[in-house]
Protein backbone atom coordinates (compact mmCIF):
# COMPACT_ATOMS: atom_id res chain seq x y z
CA UNK A 1 0.00 0.00 0.00
CA UNK A 2 1.06 3.33 -1.02
CA UNK A 3 1.82 5.53 2.29
CA UNK A 4 -0.23 8.60 2.72
CA UNK A 5 -2.70 8.22 -0.14
CA UNK A 6 -5.77 8.15 2.08
CA UNK A 7 -4.64 11.65 3.75
CA UNK A 8 -4.15 12.85 -0.39
CA UNK A 9 -7.58 11.29 -0.93
CA UNK A 10 -9.33 13.31 1.54
CA UNK A 11 -9.23 16.15 -0.59
CA UNK A 12 -11.08 14.65 -3.24
CA UNK A 13 -13.92 14.35 0.13
CA UNK A 14 -13.35 18.03 0.61
CA UNK A 15 -14.81 18.40 -3.40
CA UNK A 16 -17.06 16.35 -3.12
CA UNK A 17 -18.56 18.32 -0.26
CA UNK A 18 -17.69 21.58 -2.39
CA UNK A 19 -20.09 20.11 -5.14
CA UNK A 20 -22.77 19.13 -3.07
CA UNK A 21 -22.84 22.47 -1.07
CA UNK A 22 -23.31 24.13 -4.21
CA UNK A 23 -26.03 21.75 -5.09
CA UNK A 24 -27.96 22.33 -2.18
CA UNK A 25 -27.93 25.92 -3.04
CA UNK A 26 -29.67 25.51 -5.64
CA UNK A 27 -33.25 26.76 -7.15
CA UNK A 28 -33.58 26.04 -10.71
CA UNK A 29 -33.56 23.05 -12.06
CA UNK A 30 -34.02 21.00 -8.80
CA UNK A 31 -34.11 17.28 -9.35
CA UNK A 32 -30.89 17.32 -11.34
CA UNK A 33 -29.08 20.01 -8.60
CA UNK A 34 -30.51 16.93 -5.98
CA UNK A 35 -29.13 14.30 -8.67
CA UNK A 36 -25.91 15.41 -8.95
CA UNK A 37 -25.74 16.32 -4.77
CA UNK A 38 -26.30 12.88 -4.51
CA UNK A 39 -23.59 11.62 -6.94
CA UNK A 40 -21.22 14.01 -5.52
CA UNK A 41 -21.94 12.46 -1.97
CA UNK A 42 -21.60 9.21 -2.87
CA UNK A 43 -18.35 10.06 -4.69
CA UNK A 44 -17.31 11.57 -0.98
CA UNK A 45 -18.15 8.83 0.81
CA UNK A 46 -16.11 6.23 -1.75
CA UNK A 47 -13.03 8.58 -1.18
CA UNK A 48 -13.48 9.06 2.68
CA UNK A 49 -11.70 6.85 5.19
CA UNK A 50 -13.23 3.57 6.55
CA UNK A 51 -14.27 5.00 10.19
CA UNK A 52 -15.75 7.89 8.36
CA UNK A 53 -17.82 6.24 5.24
CA UNK A 54 -20.98 4.51 6.31
CA UNK A 55 -20.41 2.51 3.91
CA UNK A 56 -17.51 2.03 0.85
CA UNK A 57 -14.62 3.55 2.02
CA UNK A 58 -10.80 4.57 0.92
CA UNK A 59 -10.39 2.83 -2.88
CA UNK A 60 -8.27 0.27 -2.27
CA UNK A 61 -5.15 1.73 -3.86
CA UNK A 62 -4.31 5.42 -5.48
CA UNK A 63 -5.55 4.62 -8.51
CA UNK A 64 -9.13 3.52 -7.58
CA UNK A 65 -9.26 6.71 -5.96
CA UNK A 66 -7.41 8.84 -8.69
CA UNK A 67 -10.46 7.29 -10.94
CA UNK A 68 -12.96 8.44 -8.14
CA UNK A 69 -11.71 12.12 -8.08
CA UNK A 70 -11.68 12.36 -11.79
CA UNK A 71 -15.34 10.79 -11.84
CA UNK A 72 -15.48 14.01 -9.68
CA UNK A 73 -13.58 16.74 -11.45
CA UNK A 74 -16.06 15.24 -14.61
CA UNK A 75 -19.30 15.64 -12.63
CA UNK A 76 -18.42 19.17 -11.40
CA UNK A 77 -17.62 20.69 -14.55
CA UNK A 78 -20.67 19.23 -16.50
CA UNK A 79 -22.44 20.96 -13.84
CA UNK A 80 -21.16 24.48 -12.96
CA UNK A 81 -23.33 26.59 -15.77
CA UNK A 82 -26.47 24.28 -14.37
CA UNK A 83 -25.28 26.15 -10.50
CA UNK A 84 -27.24 29.52 -9.41
CA UNK A 85 -24.90 31.98 -10.04
CA UNK A 86 -23.42 33.16 -6.83
CA UNK A 87 -22.27 29.17 -5.57
CA UNK A 88 -20.58 28.67 -9.76
CA UNK A 89 -17.49 29.24 -8.32
CA UNK A 90 -17.91 26.20 -5.15
CA UNK A 91 -17.88 24.43 -8.42
CA UNK A 92 -15.30 25.47 -10.08
CA UNK A 93 -13.52 25.02 -6.71
CA UNK A 94 -14.70 21.94 -6.78
CA UNK A 95 -13.51 20.92 -10.15
CA UNK A 96 -9.89 22.04 -9.50
CA UNK A 97 -9.37 20.02 -6.16
CA UNK A 98 -10.87 16.61 -7.41
CA UNK A 99 -8.39 17.16 -10.25
CA UNK A 100 -5.46 18.30 -8.41
CA UNK A 101 -6.04 15.04 -5.98
CA UNK A 102 -6.15 12.73 -8.93
CA UNK A 103 -2.69 14.23 -9.96
CA UNK A 104 -1.35 14.21 -6.27
CA UNK A 105 -2.79 10.20 -6.04
CA UNK A 106 -1.21 9.08 -9.54
CA UNK A 107 2.29 11.10 -8.61
CA UNK A 108 2.19 8.76 -5.17
CA UNK A 109 1.11 5.50 -7.23
CA UNK A 110 4.07 6.25 -9.45
CA UNK A 111 6.39 5.42 -7.03
CA UNK A 112 4.96 1.86 -6.57
CA UNK A 113 5.68 -0.58 -9.51
CA UNK A 114 2.41 -2.96 -9.17
CA UNK A 115 3.02 -6.31 -8.36
CA UNK A 116 -0.14 -7.60 -9.81
CA UNK A 117 -0.80 -9.67 -13.59
CA UNK A 118 -2.65 -6.63 -14.17
CA UNK A 119 -0.24 -4.07 -13.86
CA UNK A 120 -0.91 -2.93 -17.61
CA UNK A 121 -4.51 -2.42 -16.73
CA UNK A 122 -3.61 -0.24 -13.31
CA UNK A 123 -1.19 1.76 -15.66
CA UNK A 124 -4.39 2.39 -18.00
CA UNK A 125 -6.63 3.33 -15.41
CA UNK A 126 -3.53 5.58 -14.26
CA UNK A 127 -3.73 7.16 -17.54
CA UNK A 128 -6.90 7.78 -18.05
CA UNK A 129 -7.50 9.45 -14.83
CA UNK A 130 -5.07 11.88 -15.32
CA UNK A 131 -6.50 12.48 -18.89
CA UNK A 132 -10.12 12.91 -17.34
CA UNK A 133 -8.99 15.26 -14.91
CA UNK A 134 -7.00 17.36 -17.42
CA UNK A 135 -10.20 17.54 -19.71
CA UNK A 136 -12.05 18.60 -16.77
CA UNK A 137 -9.86 21.51 -16.00
CA UNK A 138 -9.61 22.89 -19.82
CA UNK A 139 -13.40 22.89 -19.80
CA UNK A 140 -13.82 25.00 -17.29
CA UNK A 141 -11.01 27.11 -18.36
CA UNK A 142 -13.24 27.53 -21.70
CA UNK A 143 -16.02 28.81 -19.50
CA UNK A 144 -14.72 31.69 -18.51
Amino acid sequence: MVPGYIDVAAAGVLAAGLLAEACRSGTGDDLRLETVRGLAEDLGRRLAPPDEAAEGGTPDSPVEAALACADLATLAVCNVPGLPEGVRPLGAAATHLAAGATHALLALQRHEEPQDAHAENIWRDARSAGWKADLAVRQLGEMA
